[in-house]
Parts: structure tokens; sequence; C-alpha cells
């Protein structure tokens, strides 16, 4: 990289800055994926816009990505978009950067590395079953989307707060309304925009959360779930977390660990049903294992095959289409020069559906096998991101989607209905518009 004397004379990237304080941001959100294969057939694999209120850079391709990992907390740091600044804890670890991030990855880490998941399995093999049952007994047919959110949801606050006494149905009123605000195109603070009503509900989820935590400080010993690890947690100088940065950390633990999961499970279920071949395959994998009894993590490791559909269902189907960076100092990149303060698009859709990838607009689950997948270069495959900042929950997501799966796979089926648009939300994560309706039996 170029020093910031040595780069004054390149130019800017090729792009437009759209209108007055919007720029670009209603094509963006109206189609992400179409905004940036349009601009990238008419500028390249670098160009420029302005979205969400930032001027900003999109970078295309392993390469790129790479170049992103690599200038962590050095010519780049992580940043967010205005709404989710405003709407995302400031202590929680999405927003840390710098040695303050590192500190917190570091705590939080050994309590979600795969080996700690193994108490939450037979918990998740309960709920599913429970909201499987309830699938059958209810309305046929329904929009899977809504069915997978409400499980999802569950189990999330099982792995956080584990057997404590939560009111679910209240806390996901307050999570959607505030979700809908992080993604505000405009936030402005009025009770009528979308922005306003996610700001009054993170205020009320916000006091809820506090008082389970604070029911919970009382017990002298804690459960083996997240609330307990962040009571239990110290860092090197033997101090706790404080009572705002759990809050936080439990807060982002929702946003991140609920959506792409509803994402990725409920587009395995579509393409499941569009690809009977690979259904087929999948039955017959979990049709040896079932005879083994109930879901451990041992069992969920011997199901090499389902790892490689849902693996391949998030290459063809990135649940989160990108992430954002910012520069630190005046930087180059390809030949142009990106100024300090400029935001950088981590796009992980383009990643996916381009080189190196044979034929990437196929979906083939045979990609994701040992021989072909230890080809990918770097950067070529990042559902979760990658370098410092790679999900910290992945291990959780993958057991949970796996769970999730092998009970559907053994014990039930599910059928599309015909005539619906299937075609995925393009923002902010890709569901089918319709909500994936399904006739869901036993089989």
């Amino acid at each position: 990289m170029e020093t910031s004397a040595d780069i004054s004379h390149l130019p800017l990237p090729p792009g437009s800055s759209g209108l007055p304080l919007l720029g670009e941001t209603l094509a963006f959100i109206q189609n992400t994926g179409k905004f940036v294969e349009d601009r990238r057939l008419l500028h390249g694999d670098v160009f420029r816009s302005h979205v969400l209120g930032d001027p900003i850079v999109f970078l295309l391709g392993p390469e790129a990505n790479r170049w992103i990992f690599a200038g962590e907390n050095k010519y780049l740091r992580n940043r967010w978009h205005l709404a989710a600044r405003k709407l995302l804890g400031k202590q929680s670890v999405a927003m840390l950067n710098g040695g303050d991030h590192l500190d917190r990855r570091r705590l939080l880490a050994p309590h979600f590395t795969y080996a700690a998941m193994r108490h939450f399995v037979p918990r998740i093999e309960a709920i599913v079953q429970r909201h499987c049952e309830q699938w059958l007994s209810g309305t046929q047919p329904f929009k899977a989307v809504d069915a997978v959110r409400a499980l999802v949801f569950e189990v999330a606050i099982v792995l956080m707060m584990g057997e404590s006494q939560v009111d679910p149905a209240y806390m996901s009123r307050l999570f959607k309304q505030w979700v809908a605000g992080l993604f505000a195109a405009v936030p402005v603070d009025l009770p009528f925009t979308a922005f306003g009503r996610g700001v009054a509900a993170e205020k009320e989820l916000r006091a809820y959360i506090d008082s389970l935590v604070a029911e919970r400080e009382k017990r002298t010993e804690q459960p083996p779930d997240t609330l307990g690890s962040l009571l239990s947690a110290r860092d090197e100088q033997g101090r706790p977390l404080s009572r705002d940065a759990i809050i936080d950390e439990l807060e982002l633990l929702l946003f991140a660990g609920h959506d792409t999961t509803v994402t990725a499970t409920s587009n395995l279920m579509m393409l499941l049903a569009q690809y009977p071949e690979v259904l087929e395959r999948c039955r017959r994998e979990q049709q040896e294992l079932a005879e083994q009894g109930p879901l451990t993590l041992e069992s969920l490791r011997a199901m090499p095959y389902l790892h490689q559909v849902i693996q391949e269902v998030m290459r063809f189907i990135p649940p989160i289409a990108g992430a954002f960076r910012v520069t630190t100092e005046d930087v180059s990149y390809g030949g142009y020069r990106i100024p300090k303060g400029w935001q950088v698009s981590l796009n992980i859709r383009a990643a996916h559906k381009g080189a190196p990838w044979t034929s990437p607009e196929r979906f083939d689950p045979e990609r994701m096998g040992p021989d072909r997948c230890e080809q990918k270069p770097q950067g070529a495959y990042i559902p979760f991101g990658g370098g410092p900042r790679v999900c910290v929950g992945q291990h959780f997501a993958m057991v949970e989607m796996a769970a999730v799966a092998a009970l559907l796979l053994r014990d039930y089926q599910w059928e599309l209905v015909p005539g619906q648009d299937l075609s995925p939300i393009p923002f902010p994560i890709p569901l089918p518009r319709d909500g994936l309706l399904v006739r869901f039996s036993r089989r």
C-alpha cells in the first residue's frame, strides 16, 4: 500500500454520489444485488457511491476481501451505518475497535467454541420438536419464514438466558420493531418513523433485559448459558463486565444470531424442496444416523453431506450481503485513492457469486465436498465474515442449523405452495418474498 503522499495524484474510483443527503440509498435498498451488479458492469470491481449516509467504495472479489481483512486496525476499522451506530450498544463487541475489540473477543471466544455448544444440543432438539408439532396442528399452508423466526428466536433466548423466566412473545415484538429501526435509510427519531419506533423498542427491550440481568446477579452460581458466561467473565485484571456491556452483548447476540439463522434455515428448506435429489441424499444420511437416538454434538459432526448442503446454501444465498469498514487514512486500492473517513464495502454476495467458483449460479452441494472445498482461495467463501472480526457465534449458528435441518429431515416433509413469489427480498436480508408458503406433514 502506498503512503498518503504517494497517492495524492490517484483518481477517486468511478461512480456517482447521487442525490443530496440520500445519495443512492433508495436504489441500494430496493435491490442491493442489482445495484452492485449494474455498477460493476459499468465501472468494474472498484466503484464509489453514497449510501446510508456515507460516501462508500465497493471493492469486489476475493482479493479485495483479503485486502480488507488484512487492513483491520491498520488502515481500516469497523463501522456500521448510521442507524445501527445509534441503535446497537456502543460496548458490544461489534462496535468496539482496536485493542478493546480484541480484548472483548478474547473474553467471549471460549464461551462460543464448538465444544461449548454441547450443553445446548438437547435443548435445541426439544424446542425444534415442539415447534414442528405446532406446525403440524396449525393452519395449512403457512409461512415457513414466520414459523422459523419464532423457533430461532426461542433458541436464541435459551442460548442467552437458559431457563430464566422470559416472555418470548413480548421480547419478539420489541425485537422486530428494534431491528426495523436498525435498517432505516434515514434515521430520524420521530414516533411515526421506523427509526423512532426502533429507538423506543430498544429502550423498552433494554429495560426488560436489565431486569433479567439484575435477577441473575443474585445467584451464587451461574448456569452454562450466555448470560451466565457474561456474568462470570473477568478480564486480565480480574474485573467483570459492566451491566451496560452485558446488555449490549445480549442485544447484539439477539440481532446477529437471529436474522442470519432465520435466513439460512428458511432458504435451506426452500432449496431442499426445489432440489429433490439433494433432499433425498440428505434423508438417506439421516436414516443411517437416526437409530443412534437423540441428537448430540458427536452425531451432528457425523453428517458431512448435510454440512455441505448448509455451506452451499450460505454460498448460494448469503445470509448477509456484506459489511462495512471505514478508512483511517488515505489509502489506495486498484489504482484508485480512497480518502480517509470513507466507507469500504466488504461484499459477501459478490465473492460467492464470482470467480473462482465454477458455475456459481448453480446450487451444487458437491462443490463443498472435502476434495473441492479446499481449492477455494481465502476471501471467496465468507458467510460469517473473516479476519479479526469473523463472527464469534459461527459455531453456534452451524450447530443450530444442522440440528434443525436434521430433525426436519428425519420426521417431517414439506411442499412449496405453487405460484408463490420465491424471489428474495433484497434488503436487509434475502428471504423469499411471499414468506415461503409450505404444506407441512409428518413423514
